[in-house]
């Protein structure tokens, strides 16, 4: 495929091969990077089997996307008030 590239990413001491656009390249080893980070950080609280240190740096890095997610919805939510505002404000200044 034309401005793919195949990679392999470390998780949890497991190599994942695949194959990606170019252009992504640098975030799939960011991410990657986060997850293991996340995980090196569950191994110190806690115990477990490495699948279970996957499954909890995946369900933080699900919460952080839902809050980026529901900010981004109120910050669109706000600037739509603030345009009813401004409308309201031209409305009275007219009358």
């Amino acid at each position: 495929m034309a401005g793919t590239r195949r990679i392999s990413v470390k998780l949890a001491g497991k190599e994942y091969p695949m194959t990606i656009r170019q252009a992504e390249e640098e975030k799939y080893r960011r991410a990657a990077q986060d997850i293991n980070a996340l995980i090196s950080v569950y191994k110190t609280r806690f115990a477990a089997e490495p699948e279970d240190y996957l499954a909890m740096a995946a369900l933080q890095v699900a919460v952080d996307k839902v809050g980026l997610e529901m900010n981004r919805e109120m910050t669109e939510e706000a600037q739509r008030l603030q345009k009813i505002e401004r409308e309201i404000d031209d409305y009275l200044n007219n009358i």
